[in-house]
């Protein structure tokens, strides 16, 4: 399995075209050959972990959140200390939140005594902070562990497989935070950026620690803190480039997340290779490897907890609204140290 774990290593093919990458990447040696879309669509096959936990799963790598492992997880609490890992959801839309993704609050009549209200929002896309199901992704009219979409989905009944529901029971599992501005030695990630393997394991050599099986990685880029300064910026993301997903697969992890969209964009050199899909990691870890996403997550108080105590690792916790049918669920996760 080794020889498809191969880095982007140098920028000649890819990277000359974004503004601030330097020729080389942090972490990067010069000698290995950068990945391809044409290794993505290998992996497709090679890197399936369908049918590893049963016919009938829906949970992917979080089966790998056992007992034992969620009781790993509460040994990292030292100080109690909670920090909140949602953004508060968007009012007005702007070019990172289309009309559909404002979330709405409607104030119902108010009587002498209580009042009551109702919400509405698609929280898909790059503003709310959410979690997927499976479901959310297909490919080839296929669902993660070879369910089919025609037998599977309806509008009336939406996902009868690989729904939100399989995350009803919440999750507890230690979590890693990957701080690539303190990394790089800047406030944040430009946009546009794209964060490699090697990136990753650059700053698990700086931090000490690295994830492992059932965790789940939070990649910081400081977005929440770049938007403030400069405005929201459409189809713009550091996100990670596809030379991740055999890490991702070596590292068994239950989720991966991020404080923007997590498949870096635009994608010169991908974007308009032929097979590779628009959001190639979403596509990836979703449909192929049944390893789950949060994203649009608001990172920067983590972040300070963390470089404050220099703890990198802490207990995280979650859940969905159960939703049934539903390709998946607003979301606020809580990291407790």
């Amino acid at each position: 399995m080794k020889g498809y774990f191969r880095l982007v290593l140098t920028s000649g093919l890819l990277l000359p075209v974004l503004p601030g990458i330097p020729p080389l990447a942090q972490g990067q040696s010069k000698s290995a050959a950068p990945v391809t879309p044409a290794d993505y669509l290998r992996w497709r096959t090679e890197l399936k972990n369908w049918g590893r936990w049963g016919a009938n799963d829906e949970r992917g790598t979080s089966n790998l959140i056992t007992p034992a492992k969620v009781l790993s997880a509460t040994k990292l609490v030292k100080t109690g200390q909670v920090v909140s890992l949602a953004h508060a959801v968007p009012q007005v839309a702007d070019d990172e939140v289309p009309a559909a993704g404002v979330f709405h609050r409607t104030t119902n009549a108010i009587s002498d005594t209580n009042t009551t209200d109702n919400y509405q929002v698609s929280y898909h896309g790059l503003a709310v902070s959410h979690m997927d199901s499976f479901c959310h992704f297909f490919l080839d009219g296929t669902l993660y562990n070879g369910y089919k979409v025609a037998e599977t989905i309806t509008p009336e009944t939406g996902c009868k497989k690989d729904s939100i529901m399989a995350w009803k029971d919440g999750i507890v599992t230690r979590a890693v935070l990957y701080d690539m501005p303190q990394l790089k030695g800047v406030d944040s990630i430009e946009p546009g950026t794209p964060i490699t393997r090697a990136d990753l394991e650059a700053w698990e050599k700086k931090s000490g620690v690295k994830a492992g099986p059932g965790d789940v990685i939070l990649l910081y880029i400081g977005r929440w803190k770049l938007r403030a300064a400069k405005g929201p910026q459409a189809g713009i993301v550091a996100g990670y480039f596809p030379d991740v997903i055999p890490w991702i697969k070596e590292r068994d992890v239950a989720f991966i997340g991020h404080d923007f969209n997590i498949d870096w964009s635009p994608r010169p050199g991908w974007g308009e290779a032929e097979g590779i899909p628009r959001n190639p990691v979403h596509q990836a870890v979703l449909n192929w490897m049944g390893v789950n996403i949060i994203e649009n997550l608001d990172l920067e108080q983590l972040a300070e907890t963390a470089r404050r105590l220099k703890r990198y690792e802490f207990m995280l916790t979650f859940a969905p609204i159960p939703v049934v049918g539903g390709t998946g669920s607003p979301i606020n996760p809580l990291a407790v140290f």
